[in-house]
């Protein structure tokens, strides 16, 4: 295991930060390097609403987007372990309807049916990008364009119109294409569906409460909207621009539908207590979360190796991605995700790191881990001695 060296850390991340706030990149950033359960760093830079200039701290609350995804697959496989399903498992066998999907094909500019997917479709395949569920491509471009308003009211709504009105988008387990949100609720609809509970009732007893994630939800209190995080947009000539969200925590998305994939919100200290519990496998702070074995199961690559593109630097586990041999920074195994909005996270088991980085923007976002997530992890990556 290598050892951070604390100065450089604290040097190269106050550095990176106060150049970015310069630079008008960000409004704000809230950040936390852990080794080995040691916090290491811990600071706020800038405001949470830079039109008001009022200060980023502690309380801050801001929206996660896709760091919802680690979230639900652990609650998948907190799931699988109270014996509701096994991820193997068929997914026609709980949803029949998905038995009727086709693979799609653009034909004049719109999406017909073309064949039925050479493998079944696993629950698992929802979680690693590789279901075809609405994942990333043209067809899936064409087909998000005549989804309606009412198929967002709720995360049963949102899957019912999928496996009705529209096509796999790409052959399922061949290849990977992002699964942004509807692929995570059809995990999200069968644990309510077995558990009784609603989805977002089910996260908050058996991760956020035991964690003591008290600000992470997905219906913000009057008090919590309060320390939300304002949206922003890059300083130009004339100021930096504020992004008004209205009462949404993911996009326009009603806050009754609890997207799977998206819609969280939370400070930095809560996702610390969540990062940190994935880094002791699935225990923090006295409590048993889930099985040693179910977060190892999490990190392990869930994809074909055919399915891998070539030179790519990591594959996907189950609501994360891993890093392989070939990543510039990270070692291999290191696994997190990042969100549309700026958040960003990974957990390096092989140097027992845990290491978070916060923003909400709508410049130069950590989405698919961009510029601010690079770099956030070649720093902390060039601090190890």
């Amino acid at each position: 295991m290598a050892k951070i060296d604390m100065l450089k850390l604290r040097e190269r991340l106050t550095e990176t930060a106060n150049r970015d706030l310069r630079a008008g990149n960000i409004a704000g950033a809230a950040i936390a390097v852990i080794q080995g359960g040691e916090m290491l760093y811990r600071e706020n830079f800038g405001y949470s609403d830079y039109m008001t200039k009022t200060p980023l701290n502690d309380l801050s609350i801001f929206r996660l987007a896709s760091m919802t995804k680690p979230v639900s697959a652990v609650a998948a496989l907190i799931a699988e372990e109270m014996g509701y399903f096994s991820l193997s498992d068929r997914a026609a066998d709980y949803f029949p309807e998905i038995a009727d999907m086709y693979v799609g094909k653009l034909a004049d500019g719109k999406v017909v049916p073309d064949h039925k997917p050479k493998e079944e479709l696993k629950l698992y395949h929802f979680l690693c990008h590789t279901s075809g569920f609405m994942s990333n491509s043209p067809i899936c471009t064409a087909q998000m364009e005549t989804i309606p308003s009412s198929a967002y009211s709720s995360n049963r709504a949102a899957i019912d119109y999928v496996m009705k009105n529209t096509c796999l988008t790409l052959e399922p387990t061949e290849s990977t294409g992002y699964s942004a949100y509807q692929a995570f609720d059809v995990i999200g609809v069968l644990i309510e569906d077995k558990s009784g509970m609603k989805y977002a009732d089910f996260l908050n007893m058996y991760i956020f409460q035991p964690l003591g994630m008290t600000d992470t939800t997905y219906h913000p209190t009057e008090e919590q909207w309060q320390r939300l995080v304002t949206m922003s947009d890059k300083v130009t000539p004339m100021g930096r621009v504020n992004v008004d969200m209205g009462r949404h925590t993911f996009e326009c998305f009603p806050t009754e539908y609890t997207c799977a994939g998206a819609g969280l919100v939370g400070t930095l200290s809560d996702y610390v207590n969540f990062a940190e519990m994935l880094r002791c496998e699935g225990y923090h702070n006295g409590k048993r979360i889930v099985s040693a074995a179910a977060i190892r199961k999490m990190r392990t690559p869930m994809i074909k190796p055919s399915a891998v593109k070539s030179g790519s630097t990591d594959v996907w586990g189950l609501g994360v991605r891993v890093c392989n041999e070939r990543h510039p920074y990270l070692a291999a195994g290191t696994y997190g995700w990042s969100g549309a909005y700026g958040t960003h996270f990974f957990v390096d088991p092989e140097n027992d790191i845990t290491a978070i980085y916060m923003k909400n923007s709508r410049w130069n976002d950590s989405a698919g881990c961009g510029k601010t997530g690079l770099i956030f992890e070649q720093n902390v990556s060039d601090s190890l001695i």
